[in-house]
């Protein structure tokens, strides 16, 4: 789609939440939204940490030629807890000033000391109290190569391309929460963006169930796109 491919056509420069030599948060306009995202939206980071400690990613190793996977049995987390104190209120304050037409972004560069460069990028948006999560890339190397890549991609300025598509899978706990794709698939409002298996989508009402007030809209003017 055109959205993950640069210099497809024109779109509004990205509203900058946050952004530092290695990590990036963005408001970006979504031309996917149709009607338009449920923002402004308000969200506290305590809740915004909850959603992202529930989001894993599981392994996968494609058989060349055969569309066969082989994954871990267990996911791991997508976010490591520095990641979460750094962006879980950095979210929330995106969320609230994004307009109907936006998408929250983040690009997360992380070191380790036998691969390298990690990256974890993705995007976000609220829709009817549901939240969209795609995770485009988990701790993937930006030399990662697997079919479609054979050289480094930089993936900085368009964070929803995955750089190895087919690496991972992504998950989410509590299960009660997580709304399967295929249940939303078709039905007005909801749009695939990618390759499904990196989108989770969260009912943001029964993983806030237990608190004393969940999340709701709120009268906020959106942020005006330059």
């Amino acid at each position: 789609m055109c959205f993950l491919l640069a210099g497809c056509t024109a779109q509004p420069a990205p509203i900058v939440i946050h952004e530092d030599k290695r990590d990036t948060i963005w408001l970006k306009f979504d031309p996917e939204s149709g009607a338009g995202h449920s923002h402004p939206y308000q969200i506290t980071p305590e809740q915004m940490t909850r959603v992202l400690s529930g989001i894993s990613v599981q392994k996968r190793d494609a058989v060349g030629g055969f569309g066969l996977y082989f994954g871990d049995k267990e996911g791991a987390p997508a976010f490591s807890p520095t990641q979460i104190t750094l962006i879980a209120p950095l979210l929330s304050t995106a969320l609230r000033k994004a307009s109907p037409k936006d998408m929250a972004t983040f690009y997360l560069l992380a070191g380790d000391k036998d691969l390298g460069k990690l990256v974890t990028s993705g995007g976000l948006f609220v829709r009817e109290g549901r939240m969209y999560v795609i995770l485009a890339n988990a701790h993937t190397m930006p030399s990662s190569v697997q079919y479609e890549n054979t050289y480094e991609l930089d993936t900085h300025d368009e964070p929803l391309i995955p750089i190895a598509r087919k690496k991972f899978t992504v998950g989410f706990s509590p299960k009660e929460a997580w709304i399967p794709n295929g249940t939303l698939r078709g039905k007005d409002g909801y749009e695939r963006y990618m390759d499904e298996s990196k989108l989770v989508v969260i009912d943001l009402q029964k993983l806030f169930a237990q608190a004393a007030s969940p999340p709701g809209n709120t009268p906020l003017s959106p942020a005006p796109r330059p």
